[in-house]
């Protein structure tokens, strides 16, 4: 950098902020610096740069330190009261403390819906990292402007804005209750979940349920059940008298209010299981625990990522890193495989009751085709059925046997001659 500064008649600062796309210098002469740098055989050293971006954060100049959560949920605190939310967020705030930066929310609405006058309030107070999560009404249309920031988003959070984000793994999660499912012996397992959050997890749900259907026997199959309005009552009864499933896998539709009212209980006359389940149902019902508070984290690591790599523009290449959940059981799902063990259990039983009926009837004698031989047995002869008469039968029964075969003989021989 020294021999660089000397070439260009600049400071070495202003070759080290160059070389890192700060937005301070100019864009002609950061592109003169990194002409010079590649044609010298420049490589920046990883160990070194994290290093130096850990210096900087603690000593430099602006809040290096803080990484903007920005929002748009229509109100300052109203994603708290969402689970989902919620469990997200403390793997962001917990994973920041340990990697030494602190999180700051910057609710979109108090800057009147107005991008730039956001973009600007992080540049003067020199934040560069930034978190795009929780947002609802997407009233910022335009993607967020990324030009000199370190920028991620969460889940499919800001969906108009393209970065890399961190997710929950929906195709893998589905699979995964479905296997399950089928595990505690339901047959017949059907997918129900708003079409408005099936469009966020980008229809990796329905298309799980779908590609899932398709392995298995044609009588097991059911249609998921994916509604534009989730309290719609009559909508959710057709389409379960249709289908017949035995077990649902539930999204945010109200299903167990809906079963009530039709008089279906559950688990006696159906199973539930749920593909996030919220704070309520988590110790009784089945289901998905999604590891959110891990997606939070996910999501922070690729921000200080993109920090210490100084990648500050959105790349041609956008990734995604998804996080997958973990099964729960629950009462809202009991086992079906015992009661089916029992049902086998019982027609074994049957069957052998019937064999031991059947073993009280005397058989049906068949006649032979082996002449019978009349003996007459005196009171100390063996039985028939001993194994010396046996014996005595057979000898007697090959002797005839022989004859026969001897008079044949003799027969087509007298033939011949004549």
């Amino acid at each position: 950098m020294a021999e660089i500064a000397q070439k260009l008649g600049v400071a070495s600062s202003t070759v080290s902020r160059a070389l890192r796309g700060d937005p301070r210098i100019s864009a002609e002469m950061r592109q003169r610096v990194e002409t010079l740098a590649k044609n010298a055989g420049y490589r920046p050293n990883p160990l070194v740069s994290a290093l130096m971006a850990n210096r900087r954060r603690r000593g430099g100049g602006g809040e290096v330190d803080v990484i903007a959560l920005v929002t748009n949920y229509g109100g300052r605190e109203n994603w708290r009261a969402k689970d989902v939310c919620r469990w997200e967020y403390d793997g962001i705030v917990s994973r920041a403390a340990a990697l030494g930066f602190r999180v700051e929310i910057f609710p979109f609405g108090e800057y009147g819906c107005d991008a730039d006058r956001l973009i600007a309030t992080l540049r003067a107070r020199g934040i560069r990292g930034v978190l795009l999560g929780f947002s609802r009404d997407e009233a910022l249309q335009a993607p967020f402007c990324t030009e000199g920031f370190a920028v991620a988003g969460l889940s499919a959070y800001f969906r108009s804005t393209i970065v890399d984000r961190a997710n929950f793994h929906g195709f893998y999660n589905v699979q995964l209750a479905l296997e399950q499912m089928r595990r505690l012996g339901y047959r017949r397992p059907a997918l129900v979940v708003p079409d408005l959050n099936n469009q966020i997890s980008n229809n990796l749900w329905s298309g799980a349920f779908l590609d899932w259907q398709l392995r298995l026997p044609v009588g097991d199959r059911c249609e998921p059940y994916i509604p534009n309005d989730a309290e719609e009552r009559g909508q959710f009864y057709a389409w379960l008298d249709a289908n017949r499933p035995d077990s649902l896998l539930v999204y945010k539709v109200p299903v167990r209010r809906f079963l009530v009212k039709r008089g279906v209980l559950v688990p006696d006359n159906i199973g539930v299981a749920y593909l996030y389940r919220t704070a309520d149902e988590m110790g009784a019902a089945a289901g998905i625990d999604g590891n959110l508070s891990a997606v939070g984290s996910a999501a922070l690591d690729l921000v200080v990522e993109k920090l210490n790599a100084n990648l500050t523009n959105i790349g041609s290449c956008p990734k995604e890193v998804l996080i997958k959940g973990f099964w729960r059981d629950g009462s809202t799902l009991p086992p079906l495989v015992k009661s089916l063990a029992e049902k086998s259990r019982g027609q074994t039983r049957r069957r052998e009751s019937s064999t031991v009926t059947q073993s009280f009837v005397r058989p049906v004698r068949r006649r032979s085709r082996v002449p019978r031989i009349e003996r007459s047995f005196s009171k100390n002869t063996p039985e028939p059925h001993s194994a010396n008469n046996q014996s005595l039968e057979m000898k007697s029964t090959n002797a005839r046997a022989r004859h026969f075969l001897v008079e044949a003989a003799d027969r087509a021989k007298a033939r011949r001659q004549s």
